[in-house]
């Protein structure tokens, strides 16, 4: 299985943008949801019910809070609520430290372990309700109201700042970097599917997207290559179970349909677009990896014919993976200048060329220098995507600086400066 060196990518900068813009959204359904449940309580406290039968009082609560930890379509309200946000807030949420609904819960509880425990003589319901039921409630009445407030005004979620693998990692000695690389290119394959569909409408088929992402990651022996896919993509398994569950034929389902409706699939597609995004990175790092892990041994010289002209030497990497690269410069600076950047394709076309022939650079620096022409060319190619030509930038920068131990490799850089700082 392969792909690109560089596929296109959804952009990971738009996919947080749009999650942090819609999910305020879902406040306002989720506080009138809250009113609703208040409403419940303030009927029940003005009803003979409550004078009637203790055990309506713990099942009005459990309907609210209860079941905690039960499946999604046998949560409580409450529970339910926190699991339509749990993709995009933390435990620290200011819903969920207001206090209120652990104490009630605990009141709750105390009551119902003492009017149940063996022993206890026959309650009469009107001897308890005046002096612990009802205070309670109007307790829970007052805390469903603060809580519809605080939906109501439900902050954009904060996204830690864009997270990259670490430049150094290492692979367990029982894998072949081949494979984790052809696994890495079918998951984004598998992913970029998934993330079209959605945009085009169609509900994911495939769940469990995520934690078969998280498992590309076993065969490291670095373990932070797996805990930043984690950190750059928080939310995401949450989100799935929820996709799972919302397809079932229960409440939370229900009230996932009423509160997130058409938002599902985008916002699903975003979290997709950020994952895929990271691992492209680890892929395009492979090299490295493999490297550090002992598995680039140097190869016999080779010759790689491409679309910018020969190069020879005896690569740290496979042919194949030199020769890729030389490819896809080519056929990106084809498409610039079709594009009527003639200067521009010139300009990439000689930078190539010079890393490609220069006699002064070593043969693992030519290689390193030529992921990093390709990095210009896809910048030159989409210069409206931000991460290409920050990376673009990143690229030329190292370029620049081998050139120091390369006349060649400067006369050229120097020859085409003005043309390439135009867009780098």
């Amino acid at each position: 299985m392969q792909i690109d060196s560089r596929p296109a990518l959804p952009d990971p900068e738009a996919a947080r943008q749009l999650i942090s813009e819609v999910v305020p959204s879902f406040g306002p359904p989720m506080a009138a949801q809250a009113r609703e449940q208040a409403e419940i309580v303030r009927l029940f406290l003005q009803s003979r019910r409550l004078a009637a039968d203790p055990r309506d009082v713990f099942a009005l609560c459990a309907d609210i809070f209860g079941g905690i930890y039960g499946p999604y379509g046998n949560w409580s309200w409450y529970s339910r609520m926190g699991s339509i946000l749990s993709p995009y807030f933390s435990p620290e949420a200011p819903w969920t430290t207001m206090g209120e609904p652990w104490r009630i819960i605990e009141r709750v509880n105390s009551l119902k372990a003492h009017l149940t425990s063996a022993g206890h003589p026959p309650i009469r319901a009107s001897e308890i309700p005046s002096v612990a039921f009802r205070p309670m409630l109007s307790d829970l009445y007052d805390y469903l109201v603060r809580l519809s407030d605080a939906f109501m005004a439900l902050p954009r979620p904060i996204f830690p700042p864009a997270v990259s693998p670490p430049g150094f990692a290492r692979l367990r000695e029982d894998v072949v970097a081949e494979t984790v690389s052809q696994e890495l290119a079918r998951l984004i394959n598998e992913g970029l599917s998934c993330h079209q569909a959605c945009l085009s409408g169609r509900w994911p088929t495939n769940p469990g997207l995520d934690r078969r992402f998280q498992d590309s990651f076993s065969p490291f022996l670095t373990a932070e290559v797996g805990t930043q896919y984690v950190k750059a993509n928080q939310g995401f398994k949450y989100l799935e179970r929820i996709s799972e569950a919302a397809l079932q034929q229960t409440q939370f389902a229900t009230d996932y349909r009423t509160i997130v409706g058409d938002q599902h699939l985008p916002i699903y597609a975003a979290f997709i677009a950020i994952a895929v995004n990271y691992l492209a990175e680890v892929l395009e790092l492979m090299p490295d990896y493999t490297e550090a892990s002992g598995q680039g041994k140097r190869r016999d010289p080779v010759t790689v014919y491409g679309n910018v002209g020969a190069i020879h030497s005896q690569v740290s990497h496979s042919s194949i993976s030199v020769a890729n690269t030389v490819s896809n410069i080519g056929t990106t600076i084809q498409a610039v200048a079709d594009r009527g950047e003639t200067s521009v394709a010139a300009a990439i076309r000689a930078l190539a060329e010079a890393v490609q022939r220069d006699p002064g650079l070593a043969e693992e620096l030519r290689t390193q220098l030529l992921d990093h022409v390709a990095d210009v060319a896809d910048a030159a190619a989409a210069p409206e995507e931000p991460r290409r030509l920050s990376r673009a930038r990143a690229a030329m920068a190292a370029i620049t600086a081998a050139a120091g131990t390369s006349s060649q490799l400067a006369q050229t850089i120097g020859t085409w400066q003005d043309v390439l700082n135009q867009f780098f």
